[in-house]
């Protein structure tokens, strides 16, 4: 590890252009800015939308690309103007690395819908808005090295194993926000479809006091989704008269 804050050569998994293999080469991170961490990436979750950029499926990548948005780091330098974190200390890097900061979303905590859109983590000018700067060639978590910012670096608990932590970083934000938004104690919501981001969004509703339903096609689901908090299951997902008797039975379905 170098003292020097000016670009840093490192090693990432790299997608060289549209659907082609990943290669391990050598890249270049920029320099470090006073509000930024560096970190050593230890794990990182595959995500599907990692392959949907692999392959440019939504016509918003740049390549080379380097992917990875479900990443476990350890900080090991910090900016001048860092001020939550501190070398050692377990981060979780997500699908956004920065954004304005200063409209009233990013002041609640909601960079996600940032006026000016919020930086992606290796998006670039194909992406628009969520893609200001370059970051496509050295901006994922499948890299040794990363640099972000320190409002970006999510503090981990010490005793959060990562093959928990990464999928969480996603996949259970994205079912985290729906239910932080729309359930508390006492409501009445069904969760349709019970694979990763379903078994969390059953653990999440039940963690809010909500009154868990599981929704899925098959009956073999069942006690799974009792065992993780719902009260109730149904098999009924695809078969339009089954879902027609659950009518007006929930508040808040989240599919």
């Amino acid at each position: 590890m170098s003292d020097d804050n000016g670009p840093l050569v490192t090693e990432a998994m790299v997608c060289p252009a549209r659907g082609e293999k990943l290669v391990l080469k050598d890249i270049t991170l920029p320099a470090m800015t006073p509000t930024q961490v560096e970190v050593d990436l230890l794990y990182c979750g595959l995500c599907h939308t990692d392959i949907h950029m692999r392959d440019n499926d939504w016509g918003i990548s740049n390549y080379p690309l380097v992917l990875g948005h479900e990443g476990v780091a350890t900080v090991r330098k910090a900016g001048a103007g860092v001020t939550h974190l501190k070398i050692g200390d377990k981060v979780g890097i997500t699908w956004a690395r920065d954004s304005c900061t200063r409209c009233d979303n990013c002041l609640a905590g909601r960079e996600n819908i940032c006026d000016e859109g919020y930086q992606g983590t290796y998006l670039s000018s194909a992406a628009g808005p969520w893609g200001k700067e370059p970051y496509n060639e050295h901006g994922g978590c499948f890299s040794k090295v990363m640099r972000i910012e320190e409002r970006f670096a999510i503090k981990l608990p010490d005793n959060l194993p990562p093959e928990i932590a990464c999928p969480l970083i996603c996949g259970g934000g994205t079912v985290f926000e729906a239910i932080v938004d729309y359930v508390q104690s006492g409501t009445k919501v069904a969760i349709a479809s019970v694979g990763g981001l379903g078994t969390a969004a059953i653990r999440f509703a039940k963690l809010f006091g909500g009154q868990v339903t599981a929704l899925s096609r098959r009956e073999d689901k069942k006690q799974k989704c009792l065992d993780l908090g719902a009260r109730e299951f149904y098999a009924c997902l695809g078969n339009s008269e089954a879902m027609a008797e659950l009518s007006g039975k929930f508040v808040v379905i989240i599919d």
